[in-house]
């Protein structure tokens, strides 16, 4: 057994263990913890007492935490086990290719395993939203419920409760904006601001906003995020400026209290206690997907070898108010289609009859040009607004502590 449970200075959480157990009673029979090593260690579990009964084995990987929270087994002796031959991430990426294949192709008949595979909870978040798209594309009308069912559930992952919510707003259908106007209700802050965007994209969508939040069912905090005025703007709603102006009259200004997020974070960054090594991995799970340092990541946004030269002050910024100073090379393009709905990301060339747009993900989009009726350039960035509310202080501290271990470079980085 190879893996971990929790971080290694801090007690083992007992979340991640094999377990025997017996098929008859359901009792645990036998069961091991990770060592607490990436490299794999034996184990023996001495089963003499049970000789005689069958039993079922259990790999149960209950760490739900962002680092030291895996574990692997193999080469059971004797070969009792039958194992996979393929890994756990090879199939992650095969359903993920088999549920885009499947909606771009429309294969009605695959509709009952998509369904499957958006109801299992052990998929891959990635997979599951891939199966919600082409379930969408399939039979819109017909998987409405499956699809937005997950999305006020707050035990499913929030990335796949967003991009769902994405899914059911390019829908632009009555009952999918029900559902995201229904999900505005109790959705914590980053969700709220993607079903806000969801219904922003389309006449019917923003005027649907606009109205939830006359009603008080929504924040007229949303009315302030950038992303969605622009959506607002190109929607085009009726009387939006004055509409705008009202509902949001009361409100400090945006960036007042984003001032206020900043120093209060960069007041409680010690360096001291700061790790810039659990800070590379933050760096990992939420930058590497547009970033690129040290040669590792995706060079969408800029590249951020150097970026230590910076200081603190400035990179809490660019993180935390992505918005505040946007190079004219990052900014985001909005493409009004023909249809009402608005295409948002970072455009990235042309090709052929295709204009082809990055989305926060990384993801490549490609829409035809003769689709597009209008295109713009937003003063927003494509980095995600809410980082404040994604990453926690701890997280924030470390990530800040590893830029600042990147030090300046000639021609490093770039505005976001």
């Amino acid at each position: 057994m190879a893996g971990h449970d929790g971080f290694p200075d801090q007690p083992p959480q007992k979340k991640n263990l094999a377990r025997l157990v017996d098929a008859a009673s359901n009792q645990v029979v036998a069961d091991s913890t990770p060592p607490r090593n990436d490299i794999a260690q034996p184990l023996t579990w001495d089963l003499s007492s049970h000789a005689g009964k069958q039993g079922y084995l259990e790999i149960i990987d209950g760490d739900n935490g962002r680092a030291y929270a895996w574990l692997a087994v193999g080469r059971f002796n004797p070969p009792v086990v039958p194992l996979p031959t393929i890994t756990p991430s090879q199939v992650d990426k095969r359903q993920l290719a088999a549920a885009e294949l499947a909606g771009a192709l429309r294969l009605s008949t695959l509709a009952p395993g998509l369904a499957r595979l958006l109801d299992d909870q052990n998929a891959d978040s990635d997979a599951r939203a891939a199966s919600a798209k082409a379930l969408a594309h399939i039979n819109p009308e017909a998987n409405l419920r499956a699809c937005g069912k997950i999305i006020p559930d707050s035990e499913e992952p929030l990335k796949l409760r967003e991009k769902i919510a994405a899914i059911l707003g390019d829908l632009n259908l009555p009952a999918a904006r029900e559902i995201l106007l229904e999900s505005l209700r109790t959705a914590p802050t980053s969700l709220e601001t993607q079903l806000g965007l969801a219904l922003a994209g389309n006449n019917p969508g923003a005027e649907a906003l606009l109205q939830a939040v006359a009603d008080g069912k929504a924040s007229a905090r949303l009315l302030q995020d950038r992303n969605i005025k622009d959506r607002l703007s190109a929607a085009k709603p009726a009387n939006l400026s004055e509409r705008l102006e009202k509902l949001t009259a009361n409100l400090s200004p945006a960036n007042a209290e984003r001032q206020k997020l900043i120093d209060e974070r960069r007041a409680a960054f010690n360096s001291a206690s700061a790790s810039a090594a659990q800070g590379a991995q933050v760096f990992k799970q939420y930058c590497a997907i547009c970033h690129s340092i040290d040669g590792q990541g995706v060079v969408i946004g800029p590249q951020l070898d150097g970026v230590g030269g910076r200081g603190a002050d400035r990179l809490l910024e660019d993180i935390l108010d992505p918005n505040r100073n946007v190079d004219r090379a990052f900014r985001n393009t909005l493409l009004v289609l023909r249809n009402g709905d608005v295409q948002s990301g970072l455009f990235r060339r042309e090709e052929g009859e295709m204009l082809v747009l990055a989305e926060p993900t990384g993801k490549e989009v490609s829409v035809p040009k003769k689709d597009a009726q209008e295109r713009r350039e937003s003063e927003t960035s494509l980095m995600p607004d809410n980082f404040s509310d994604v990453i926690k202080p701890e997280e924030l501290n470390n990530l800040i502590a590893y830029l600042l271990s990147k030090g300046s470079k000639s021609g490093a980085g770039g505005q976001h």
